[in-house]
């Protein structure tokens, strides 16, 4: 008996976009609570990040592998991201402009570098984003063929934001408070790493996308 057809809703409702949806879930109640409830915005924050991986390993092992999975799976990553550099930004203040700046900074390289990388590999028709095999930078090739790397990155990376919103909101606690900054102080390593793989990720996609119109303006004089 041949099988049902895949139609647009039965692939969004793959079990890995479902935990993409739960994951958009939890980022969103997570903000709207953080100011009332910290412990509970650790938690929920922290569960969508780590269910990050879990969906891709649903993908696999289903064979449930999707373009909008994929799409679901960026968005939900950068839009995270962005909302706890906002999160972090309000209870962080009052403080020096340059806490805004640099969190500004932070969102920018974050959302900025991955649209470039996603339009980049659409542009030279890659079957994925993380085909980095041409990237004109060492690291950026690091991050994205060595899958171990990428993760210190990006867990150093979300933590090192979990870890001060945390110190933010019990810094006043007796030793709680000094332990939080130094479990920040550990992710900030990876994480400032990761900023300048985003920086390489940004030149390296508007790069390749200035090669296509470079192209295309070429053939157009024949």
């Amino acid at each position: 008996m041949p099988s049902q057809a895949y139609t647009p809703a039965r692939v969004s409702l793959f079990v890995p976009n479902l935990i993409g949806y739960a994951r958009i879930a939890f980022s969103l109640i997570a903000y709207l609570i953080a100011p009332y409830y910290p412990m509970l915005f650790l938690f929920l924050y922290t569960s969508s990040f780590v269910l990050d991986a879990a969906d891709g390993m649903a993908a696999r092992a289903l064979d449930q592998c999707s373009h909008f999975g994929s799409i679901l799976d960026m968005l939900t990553d950068r839009a995270s991201t962005a909302g706890m550099l906002v999160i972090l930004d309000g209870v962080l203040q009052p403080a020096p402009h340059l806490v805004t700046f640099v969190l500004s900074t932070l969102l920018f390289l974050d959302v900025g570098s991955h649209f470039c990388r996603m339009y980049a590999s659409v542009f030279v028709q890659k079957d994925s984003h993380k085909d980095v095999s041409d990237g004109i930078f060492w690291l950026l090739r690091e991050y994205y063929s060595k899958r171990k790397f990428m993760g210190v990155l990006c867990i150093g990376q979300e933590f090192s934001y979990i870890f001060l919103f945390a110190w933010s909101a019990y810094r006043d606690v007796e030793t709680v408070g000094t332990l939080l900054w130094y479990a920040f102080v550990a992710c900030a390593g990876p994480c400032l790493l990761k900023q300048v793989v985003n920086v390489q990720q940004l030149i390296d996609g508007l790069y390749h996308i200035a090669v296509v119109d470079a192209k295309e303006r070429n053939e157009k004089k024949k």
